[in-house]
């Protein structure tokens, strides 16, 4: 209730709502026969149910599941056939409830990882729900003679106990995926840029060295580009940094557009962008890389009904994965960067080979087309 952001906690707290109101007035069997009789402690019990199945869906940021109205209309179907005996309202009333939690289940189970989490405890649970519910009224319709108008004793009693306590673990399991989530969500917030939305340094570091170590035992080349942009601080003094900010924002737009899948780009500096470009050759590298700056400086940026040009320069180097050294890669790209502001900016510089000796190495200076 504190947090109106989420939608999803509203679904639930309609569908705990709804399904203890129906257990409310299910234990009023006796003083309220006719409601019993009418289903409706049911419908409230399965209509909850469906609440908590779409709170789910909205946690995913799924679609509503049209098949939770499934569940109610076999309740409301057989009502008729099952109003005079008690045995077959119960029978119903599984068949129903067995169905609901089946299909959660199988949405569960679907989007859960193989590897063992909340998400797949809460379907594995369901699941069972399912199995005691319909042998559940398997029982009672072998025993309805037997059972008349209730209520259930015995050993039937044990399936609504086992509910209550299936419940409650999935409560349980339900806040440590609110965990889950949160954590995910802070962890996104440490790693990203809030104003370019790409990786920021810590993140960009982080992804990329894991990147190399799964590359580590190839032979493959990786290839680290450093874009900076050109007299940013000029924009900055004549435009403000409001007008700044947008450069930057959409230089990392441009550029993620531009680059291929499975490259990593990352803000990390003022100005400075970083890219990744693991599995390619200089010559591919290359491509993407003037691909980035022509899509940058090619069309003005428009703040407040201001059109702004700005280029971009940048420090191309590449080696072969095997022994690789992300920061040997990352200052030799830093040289070929420094080389090609030298060189007037609005250039691509690469520096080939990547060796101890890389600072006494002349970068080549390629200008803009």
């Amino acid at each position: 209730m504190r947090d109106r952001s989420t939608r999803s906690y509203s679904w639930w707290i309609l569908g705990f709502l709804l399904s203890g109101l129906g257990v409310i007035l299910a234990a009023q069997r006796q003083a309220l026969p006719q409601l019993s009789a009418l289903g409706v402690p049911g419908f409230f019990a399965l209509f909850g149910a469906g609440a908590l199945w779409c709170g789910l869906r909205v946690f995913d940021q799924r679609p509503l599941p049209k098949l939770a109205l499934l569940p109610p209309l076999i309740w409301a179907v057989g009502l008729p056939f099952a109003y005079p005996s008690y045995a077959l309202r119960q029978i119903d009333y599984n068949l129903a409830i067995g169905t609901m939690t089946l299909l959660i289940g199988l949405d569960l189970s679907r989007t859960s990882s193989r590897e063992l989490s909340p998400r797949l405890c809460i379907a594995l649970i369901c699941l069972f729900e399912t199995v005691v519910s319909y042998s559940q009224a398997i029982a009672i319709f072998a025993m309805r003679d037997e059972i008349g108008q209730g209520p259930l004793r015995g050993w039937l009693t044990f399936a609504p106990f086992q509910s209550a306590v299936a419940m409650v673990a999935i409560v349980v399991l339900g806040i440590l995926m609110i965990g889950e989530r949160s954590e995910r969500r802070l962890r996104e917030l440490a790693m990203n840029d809030q104003l370019s939305g790409v990786l920021n340094r810590r993140g960009f570091f982080e992804a990329s060295a894991a990147r190399l170590a799964e590359l580590s035992g190839t032979s493959c080349e990786i290839a680290i580009a450093l874009f900076d942009i050109d007299y940013f601080k000029a924009i900055n003094d004549k435009y403000g940094h409001p007008a700044g900010d947008k450069v930057i924002a959409e230089f990392a737009k441009r550029a993620a557009h531009a680059i291929r899948q499975g490259d990593i780009l990352g803000r990390i500096g003022g100005e400075e962008f970083a890219l990744l470009l693991p599995n390619t050759t200089l010559n591919d590298a290359r491509l993407v890389v003037d691909r980035i700056r022509a899509a940058f400086g090619d069309a003005p940026i428009l703040h407040d009904k201001i059109e702004i040009a700005a280029t971009a320069s940048a420090g191309l180097s590449i080696d072969r994965a095997h022994g690789i050294v992300l920061d040997r890669l990352i200052s030799a790209a830093d040289s070929a960067l420094y080389a090609a502001k030298k060189a007037g900016r609005s250039r691509t510089s690469i520096l080939h080979a990547v060796t101890p000796a890389d600072r006494d190495a002349a970068p080549i200076v390629r200008s803009s087309p």
